[in-house]
């Protein structure tokens, strides 16, 4: 994998958090064994460790990673390229809101029948948020995987309630908060100054 390749994990590592290479892979759209030979140099490098838990196995930044991830991520983007993000950001905020409040719903709801009904709220919204997601991936290329795995977790959603809001799959509320996060890191902000926390 190229050093881009390789930062490009890095940045997956640092949205998630916590990340397995089953999961990467999936993110980045890469294959798992280059994934995780892209993990094992990071490592090498002291840029990753893996957290071998019983609970949450996978691997974290070590503090020279932040450090190194937010160096790259710094140079990554040049101002045009970041104020039509910023443009596109704000059509995803105009329905980031709703897709919390249809979660929480969804969640306090134990009924599948009445999960169901929800489905049309998420399709509906989930047409509002193309626009903003296509604006976003053609300024930042990387934005097109989120607009591709929420399609992905709304097609799934049909056949399986978890593809909404369980952390156990690539679901769609997965996906939303790590495409947020994403916002927020590239453009420098946090949740707290825009009251989304």
């Amino acid at each position: 994998m190229s050093d881009q390749g390789r930062s490009e994990v890095l940045h997956g590592v640092r949205i998630k958090g916590i990340a397995t290479p089953e999961a990467l892979s999936v993110a980045l759209g890469a294959g798992e064994a280059e994934v995780l030979a892209a993990l094992q140099e990071l490592e090498r490098r002291d840029l990753v460790l893996q957290r071998r838990s019983r609970k949450r196995p996978g691997w974290v930044l070590t503090e020279a990673g932040r450090a190194a991830h937010a160096e790259w991520l710094a140079n990554a983007h040049d101002a045009v390229t970041l104020a039509g993000l910023e443009g596109s950001y704000q059509g995803f905020l105009g329905v980031n809101a709703e897709v919390k409040a249809l979660s929480a719903r969804w969640q306090s709801e134990s009924r599948d029948a009445a999960r169901i009904a929800l489905v049309d709220e998420v399709e509906a919204l989930h047409e509002r948020a193309i626009p903003a997601l296509s604006a976003s991936a053609q300024a930042v290329p990387r934005f097109g995987r989120y607009r591709d795995r929420l399609a992905t977790a709304l097609e799934r959603l049909d056949e399986d309630p978890e593809y909404f809001v369980s952390p156990r799959v690539d679901s769609y509320h997965t996906v939303w908060f790590e495409c947020h996060e994403d916002y927020l890191l590239t453009l420098g902000r946090t949740r707290a100054e825009e009251g989304s926390e």
